[in-house]
């Protein structure tokens, strides 16, 4: 039987091998010399994760759950890939013209794009069955570990975990799964995002908060302190509605929100900062949010690109307490906004 060391290092391990999946899965596409392979490669590596699974005796229905979970999602990616422009005049995508039956419509269809978003949604599906691979397979808490051996905050790495299970999507009991569906995923935020509904995305806040909360935690858990328990949740349920709308980022040529990050994503970093006890809310929801980033290919920079999410959250932390002795005042908040930004 292993001891804690060796337990310790396998978790270690496990980190590792999430970190160099992701590197294979969006490197192989990104150079010249790989690309022809990448539709070998990155099924390939789709099949790895789930056959790791099912040697670990997990129910198919429990792999092919982060698929049904983000159908909508990856439907969505593809029919904008496949109907909007290229990214660039310069392109050199290929763009048939289909007629619509009955109708007599002339279509454009990027085949293009319509290949780079089915190569998306295989890439992000892998990481979600990697990180099941490192989160569940063995003792249920090894990315927890790991995480905490290379001497990461706690409220970071627990954070992490929790939103990672509740992204990929956990089985719901028949109430929670109507209450799901009747408040929606990332799907659905996207969705009224679209429609201008910011009501709507204040309600997804909240709901996600409490899916947090409500979430049963592992052994290890219940060492943490109510206060840390109470940050979690909160971190947890601001980092997935910041997951939610950075799906708009994935949309080529769609020049929707230019400046969503100001709009959405900084009111979200005060948030988790005003309503943590640690106060330190903002950089761990950034964080979170430029690891899940940084999983799905996002930005030219690689794992740097995290820091990009980290810094601003850092700012508002930083100047948060010294704003809230101030009078409630817009003006005041749009200057925190401009040193987040400078940041």
């Amino acid at each position: 039987m292993l001891n804690h060391s060796g337990i310790t290092s396998f978790a270690v391990l496990k980190v590792l091998y999430l970190l160099a999946v992701t590197a294979v899965a969006f490197m192989v596409p990104a150079f010249a010399i790989t690309q022809p392979v990448r539709w070998l490669v990155i099924p390939a590596l789709l099949a790895l994760q789930a056959l790791i699974l099912l040697a670990c005796r997990f129910p198919g229905s429990e792999i092919g759950r982060p698929a049904w979970r983000l159908k909508w999602l990856f439907l969505f990616l593809i029919v904008c890939y496949a109907l909007l422009p290229p990214e660039s005049h310069g392109a050199a995508d290929v763009v048939l013209a289909w007629r619509v039956p009955f109708v007599g419509w002339l279509v454009p269809l990027n085949l293009t794009g319509l290949e780079r978003a089915a190569l998306m949604c295989l890439q992000i599906l892998t990481l979600l069955l990697a990180s099941m691979v490192v989160r569940l397979a063995g003792s249920g808490s090894d990315l927890v570990d790991g995480l905490r051996a290379l001497r990461l905050p706690d409220l970071f790495v627990y954070s992490l975990d929790h939103t990672l299970e509740l992204f990929g999507g956990k089985k719901k009991s028949g109430r929670r799964r109507a209450e799901a569906g009747g408040q929606g995923g990332i799907f659905s935020t996207v969705k009224r995002l679209l429609r201008g509904d910011i009501g709507g995305f204040v309600q997804t806040i909240s709901t996600n908060i409490e899916r947090a909360r409500e979430r049963p935690g592992h052994a290890s858990d219940r060492r943490l302190s109510p206060r840390l328990v109470h940050d979690i949740g909160i971190v947890t349920g601001i980092a997935l509605c910041m997951a939610s709308v950075k799906v708009i980022k994935l949309l080529p040529g769609l020049p929707f929100a230019p400046g969503h990050k100001a709009l959405l994503l900084f009111p979200l970093y005060v948030l988790a900062s005003r309503l943590t006890h640690s106060g330190w809310g903002g950089t761990a929801a950034g964080s979170i949010m430029g690891v899940i980033g940084f999983l799905q290919g996002d930005g030219r920079f690689g794992i740097l690109e995290i820091f990009k999410h980290v810094v601003p959250g850092l700012v508002i932390d930083l100047a948060s307490p010294r704003v809230s002795r101030l009078p409630s005042w817009a003006l005041g908040y749009c200057f925190l906004g401009l040193a987040a930004a400078a940041g």
